[in-house]
């Protein structure tokens, strides 16, 4: 696990007296369930941030784990009542400003009454808290470093449910941190680590009502999008007031100017602080939204209209249209509105509360240009474009919102631009967000791609080395985009047919992005360039080449489809690069949750077929040649994100760069000496009496074996024995007797079980006293089983003896923490 860097933050000096008296309150804090604050008010959340990082130093992890996590509960306790009393404060005008004497004495007036309003709030909420805090500290806690190390200390005594959490919610905000990134992988490879275990821990109620609403448009329920999206609307606004008043606390003046250059630098920095609230809002799940106002008006609208409620459908259009004017889809979609009876221009007013945050923005970027253009100092992050309301709303639109049926003009130039043509849509192909499209690639590049996976292939890749996965009538061979790399590098292949594979690729990832409108990128989960061959050419058959299945989940029975592991849950999207067509067979198609196909493509060279993972689909039968494809998987979440790619792109950059390096390294030769459904991992069975009767083929699927000779008569009858001697009745079944039928009832007993009814004092010699000789009085005997050494580990236990804990050590860790 990587560490968070430690940070040189520590209390600031005080007086001896206060220091008794903070380190006794903290530590009450840590035997009480209490919050920071008010039960504690001298206490900050920068000193139990500071408490939490001697903590962590001194490796006590428990301590680490309560001091880091009430210093973010303070935190936030914190900015949200100082946004409060700002808001309450806002309003506050003492001084009539209509006929002032002096206006600029009249402002300042005001400014006078709303701090001395400011300072009365904060006592009453804060009553005795200290004020003052570094800049250090709050940046830590902008940037969630709290929960790095709350993530490391919660894995150290083996928290994992509490690390997990941590440690997504960490890097769903530090996106490019590479140690977070293994630290999260590192977690998912663990066996007692669960998906629902990563949570965002900062998640905002206009995320989570976001989330909802997205989702329920996705099942298609109307009125669930309305309610959610509304909620996440109302939540945004009043989360985008309360970043823009904690802009107002957060600047730090350098340098000593004049009265009106100090008050007009320091707003100039305030006033670049709340223009960042909307990219710092605007986020989900991590990732930038670009437009994520105006794209809830988007949703909304075509809700409203799925629902028949028109007025709020062109009410929510007219908002759309404020924050994106001229935008083609809507407007055809407002022409459409009008032409409904009861519809009228006044129809489309803005809602009054965008229309507030509109003009707020809007006029807030006009004052920001103006400063960058003639202001006698440069600001980072103004707006540099002429039109100063183009940078503040970017984007597209939610997915599928065009209620007339019309492309988006920017994915109609990108087909033009690469010369694809959609072949058939979600209408053709009876279900949505479904597509097949022509012209990904030309004849000679099939070609490449094609001798490139019949070159490098591997048998079985993919398919953990079940060259036959899905029908003993056909062959599977295939090969990564980094394998392809390194045999570039081994000089197997030439380097244009690697980077076709890698840039083709990509450009089914960015069409398959721009079809589908999607509001998040797309990322690679696993790509695969894959042939399969017939073995039995000019046979009638009646299986399926590839059996009717869906990529993310597991059909039942009825035709349900189960999101739950072993199925590829994270996976959304799937994109199928067809190769070629001089085969028999092969065609791929679409299928309910009946089994009754739908609609069927018959593959060709450039062909792309783009579906959500979730459809049924299978592929007939290839009952002659050899059909070839480039598969690719996509997800939303970043975190299942492949990294062969990046491989395979720094390698291939690296030996353009230096082509001497192409042929220096021996590429590993291909294996075939194993059989077919035998695994390098059973030769090490080979000189033993072990035997394998049936494999994958034999037994109808995949990782399905059958082997005689683990264990000899005598063995089993002592198994036998032991199971009908000390087997407990419902062992392994949650203590249910008839778990399986009421005909039959279970006994039996696992492997601690099994040691403890063998157990005899002097371990491992039957019928000796503890530490007695077997052969000699003259000789004691000391020794622990497997049994007894996991449980050793488990606890990092030591004998309390210190002259053995040296020998202890080496194998156990003697207390220390792994």
């Amino acid at each position: 696990m990587a560490a968070p860097e430690n940070s040189k933050i520590r209390w600031r000096s005080v007086c001896i007296g206060k220091i008794t008296v903070i380190v006794c309150t903290i530590l009450t804090i840590l035997t009480q369930k209490c919050s920071a604050l008010p039960d504690f008010p001298s206490v900050t959340y920068e000193m139990m941030y500071s408490a939490g990082l001697d903590a962590y130093s001194n490796q006590k992890w428990s301590d680490c784990m309560k001091f880091m996590s009430r210093a973010i509960e303070d935190y936030h306790f914190y900015t949200e009542t100082l946004a409060e009393c700002r808001r309450l404060c806002t309003k506050a005008n003492k001084f009539n400003t209509q006929k002032p004497v002096d206006m600029q004495l009249a402002i300042f007036g005001n400014y006078v009454y709303k701090s001395n309003c400011i300072r009365k709030c904060k006592m009453t909420k804060f009553k005795t808290r200290p004020d003052n805090y570094s800049a250090e500290v709050d940046e830590a806690f902008e940037n969630l470093k709290p929960y790095d190390y709350y993530q490391l200390c919660a894995f150290k005594i083996q928290l994992y449910q509490h690390a997990a959490a941590a440690a997504y919610t960490f890097l769903l905000s530090n996106k490019d941190n590479e140690a977070m990134q293994k630290n999260i992988h590192y977690y998912r490879s663990l066996p007692q680590v669960k998906d629902e275990f990563f949570v965002n821990l900062e998640e905002k109620p206009y995320q989570t009502h976001y989330i909802r609403a997205v989702e329920a448009y996705n099942r298609e329920d109307w009125l669930g999008v309305i309610e959610s999206m509304e909620k996440s609307t109302r939540e945004y606004f009043k989360e985008h007031r309360t970043c823009r008043l904690l802009c107002e606390g957060k600047v730090e003046q350098e340098q000593q100017l004049d009265f009106i250059e100090n008050i007009a630098d320091y707003f100039i920095k305030v006033l670049d602080c709340k223009k960042s609230c909307g990219q710092k809002l605007d986020k989900i799940y991590g990732q930038f939204i670009e437009d994520f106002i105006a794209g809830c008006y988007h949703y909304l609208q075509f809700a409203y209209f799925k629902v028949g409620e028109f007025n709020h459908a062109s009410e929510c259009a007219g908002t759309y249209l404020l924050f994106k004017p001229g935008d083609e889809t809507m407007e055809a979609n407002k022409d459409a509105y009008l032409r409904l009876k009861g519809i009228g221009p006044m129809s489309f007013t803005p809602r009054e509360d965008a229309q507030k945050h509109y003009d707020l923005i809007a006029f807030e970027a006009q004052l920001l240009k103006y400063i960058d253009e003639h202001y006698m100092f440069d600001i980072t992050e103004v707006i540099d474009d002429d039109d100063e309301f183009d940078d503040l709303f970017l984007g597209d639109s939610a997915d599928e919102l065009d209620i007339l049926a019309k492309k988006k003009h920017d994915l109609e130039e990108f087909e033009r631009a690469h010369g694809f043509q959609v072949f058939a849509g979600p209408k053709e192909l009876k279900g949505k967000k479904r597509v097949v499209v022509d012209g990904f690639l030309t004849d000679e590049q099939c070609g490449w791609l094609k001798e490139l996976a019949n070159i490098g292939g591997i048998k079985g890749d993919g398919y953990q080395q079940y060259s036959t996965p899905h029908t003993k009538h056909e062959m599977y061979h295939g090969i990564t985009v980094d394998k392809a790399a390194e045999l570039v590098e081994g000089a197997k292949i030439n380097m244009t047919a690697a980077e076709l594979y890698l840039n083709v690729s990509e450009l089914m990832r960015q069409y398959t992005e721009k079809y589908l409108n999607l509001a998040s990128p797309l990322y690679f989960h696993f790509t695969h360039l894959v042939c399969r061959t017939s073995l039995d050419d000019g046979e009638e058959r009646t299986d399926l080449s590839h059996p009717i299945h869906a990529d993310n989940c597991i059909m039942t029975t009825d035709g349900k489809c189960l999101k739950k592991l072993p199925a590829f849950i994270w996976r959304d999207y799937t994109g199928l690069l067809y190769l070629n067509d001089n085969f028999e067979g092969g065609e791929f198609f679409f299928a309910d949750r009946n089994k009754s196909m739908q609609s069927s493509v018959k593959p060709k060279c450039g062909r792309l077929v783009s579906f959500q993972a979730s459809d049924y689909h299978g592929v007939k039968a290839v009952t002659s040649g050899q059909r070839c494809a480039l598969a690719v998987w996509f997800t939303l979440d970043r975190m299942y994100q492949e990294t062969a790619h990046d491989t395979a792109f720094q390698l291939l950059a690296k030996l353009r760069e230096n082509p001497d390096l192409i042929g220096q390294k021996k590429e590993t030769e291909k294996d075939d000496s194993v059989p077919v459904g035998k695994t390098k991992a059973l030769e090490v069975y080979d000189d033993s009496n072990v035997q394998v009767i049936a494999t994958d083929e034999d037994l109808g699927g995949p990782q399905r074996m059958a082997a005689d000779g683990l264990a000899t008569e005598e063995e089993c009858q002592e198994l036998c024995k032991l199971a009908n001697g000390h087997g407990k009745r419902g062992s392994g079944y949650r203590g249910h007797v008839s778990p399986l039928s009421t005909h039959e009832s279970f006994e039996g007993l696992d492997v601690p079980e099994a040691a403890e009814a063998a157990a005899v004092q002097g371990d491992g010699y039957r019928g000796k006293e503890k530490q007695s000789s077997p052969h000699t009085k003259h000789e004691i005997f000391a020794g622990l089983n497997v049994v007894h050494a996991y449980k050793l580990s488990e606890g990092k236990a030591c004998p309390a003896d210190e002259s053995r804990c040296q020998s202890c050590e080496a194998v156990l860790g003697c207390g220390r923490e792994s």
